[in-house]
């Protein structure tokens, strides 16, 4: 990289740091860390909830998928992901964010008893460092490829980034998390834009990246890549894939605490629902532009990569020129750091919360539990660093994470949602994660070892079983033990820290209307705009790119 390309990174990174740390002086109290005070706007949540929806991993990984699978890889954001939104959003946390809970962990305790909650807590743990460890390598890829660092320089300028994220993010939580974002996020969107305008200038648009990918592998090549429905050889059905991506996208923002925890922090329940519904147009759009970067690679760049992570480094490094590399690698470097302080803090808040506060040191003053809080936040992260041998096994850096994610965290969102539209019996949480988790430990094993058909085993198949094997067996225990009468309501008290925790929190606030004496005007009407967001959805998956 030339130098000027170098003041761009060094400068953007310096000042985000700095805006950081003067932010996190304001952060006093635990409702501030936990919860950003319940006060922030539903613009700002959307934007914090879309920075860390896309991440590094998102921008080098996933376009590895889509040089691999094409379009049908984006239905997880198009489609799972809009969808999770909506149902986290209007169904599943309007009971936790009544009951002024801190995390979604804690709501399974009420529903299903302390095993649930802390099995939650345990399940994100091993999801979310999972992501991390994605994005160290993705940062990793683009420093060597682009920046020409070596791999010990490269790796020891990871560890700094992370570092420098998790430093204010410790010291200030959800309440200086959300505004960083927004800065973050405007060099992150810069990025994918200036790389995609220029690719596809390169390509010649989709006709001419068409004509490319044609020449390289038959007619047939581009008919997969640039069409959901239409499978590459060997693929399951379309249909079955299109289900695995949508379930898989669903269970972000539904088990997910470092989204949740954003929401959590609206000043009121139409800002929780506004804000991902921002979120979802927001990540619709730019998802687009992103995931469409591996495909023109494909076409444009000269041979057939064995890693195909490698794709976004190299075409940054081949068609930029100085400032415009400098710009891009700012923007990827941006996108780690939103996601290492969001899912830093929110996996601090689960462990101190749901597991350290719960079982070990439960009534201490508030300034123990900040203290603890702050200081979980880096071991966090230092923890995900253990995952990198792990996945730099597979073929690339989403090959990990899918096969992994139907283990636990499929299971877990089928509990959270049993719990919230069914009366399942309150012992049927830690049977359905045990049914659901042995299953997924079975597929996992038996695709190794050829133990299973296919049809057991396959990696998108398995969410769907996944979801079959959890509520079936919820479904079973219910009948034999009889159904919830109060499902939807919390059970007791906890007592202690969590419970006079939540005393401080802000009283119930419908809508920020109703402060002025105003009823909702029909143009700002969340099932409105939920409605357009979904038609939206629907008609990019099964319409326009299919």
């Amino acid at each position: 990289m030339s130098a000027i390309d170098w003041v761009i990174v060094l400068g953007l990174n310096l000042l985000v740091f700095g805006y950081g740390l003067v932010r996190s002086r304001e952060t006093k109290t635990n409702l501030d860390w936990f919860l950003g005070g319940r006060s922030l706007p539903f613009w700002i949540v959307a934007i914090s909830l879309f920075a860390t929806s896309v991440d590094s991993g998102d921008i080098v990984g996933v376009n590895g998928m889509t040089y691999l699978e094409g379009m049908s890889v984006l239905t997880t954001w198009w489609l799972g992901v809009v969808t999770g939104y909506v149902i986290a959003a209007f169904f599943v946390l309007p009971p936790m964010y009544r009951a002024g809970l801190f995390t979604n962990a804690e709501y399974l305790e009420y529903r299903f008893g302390p095993a649930a909650r802390v099995v939650s807590a345990l399940v994100q743990f091993q999801y979310r460092t999972n992501i991390l460890a994605g994005i160290a390598i993705s940062l990793q890829l683009t420093l060597t490829l682009v920046m020409g660092l070596d791999e010990i320089s490269a790796w020891i300028a990871v560890a700094a980034f992370a570092g420098m994220a998790t430093l204010y993010s410790a010291r200030g939580g959800l309440k200086t998390i959300a505004w960083v974002d927004a800065l973050l996020t405007v060099a992150m969107i810069t990025g994918i834009l200036v790389l995609w305008s220029v690719l596809w200038n390169v390509a010649g648009g989709w006709s001419g990246a068409v004509e490319k990918l044609a020449l390289k592998g038959g007619s047939e090549l581009p008919r997969y890549l640039l069409h959901i429905g239409i499978s590459r050889p060997g693929s399951p059905d379309p249909l079955v894939v299109t289900a695995a991506w949508l379930i898989l996208g669903a269970a972000y923002p539904i088990v997910n605490h470092s989204e949740t925890m954003k929401l959590f922090g609206a000043r009121s329940l139409w800002d929780v629902k506004m804000s991902v519904l921002l979120a979802s147009g927001m990540t619709m759009i730019l998802m687009y532009f992103n995931g469409t970067l591996g495909i023109l690679g494909r076409a444009i760049w000269p041979e057939t990569l064995q890693r195909p992570d490698q794709i976004y480094p190299l075409l940054v490094n081949e068609f930029l020129g100085p400032g415009l590399k400098g710009i891009v690698v700012a923007g990827v470097i941006a996108a780690a750091i939103t996601t290492y302080e969001g899912i830093g803090s929110a996996l601090a808040a689960l462990c101190t919360r749901d597991i350290y506060a719960r079982l070990f040191v439960r009534d201490r003053e508030d300034s123990h539990y900040f203290r603890v809080s702050r200081w979980v936040t880096p071991f966090v992260v230092a923890a995900s660093f253990a995952y990198i041998p792990f996945i730099l096994r597979f073929e690339n850096i989403a090959g990990f994470f899918i096969r992994v994610t139907s283990v636990f965290v499929i299971p877990l969102m089928t509990v959270y949602l049993m719990g919230v539209f069914t009366r399942a019996h309150r012992k049927s949480g830690s049977i359905g994660l045990a049914v659901g988790s042995g299953y997924g430990i079975l597929a996992l094993v038996g695709a190794g070892l050829d133990l299973f058909p296919v049809w057991f085993t396959d990696k998108f198949a398995a969410y769907v079983w996944s979801i079959v094997a959890t509520s079936g067996a919820m479904i079973l225990t219910s009948f034999f033990l009889g159904r919830d009468p109060a499902s939807s309501l919390p059970r007791g008290q906890v007592g202690g820290w969590l419970d006079r925790s939540r005393q401080g929190v802000p009283d119930l606030v419908n809508s920020p209307f109703e402060l002025h004496g105003r009823t909702v005007p029909l143009w700002a009407r969340p099932n409105l705009w939920a409605g357009l967001v979904m038609a939206a959805s629907l008609l990019l998956v099964f319409y326009v790119f299919w």
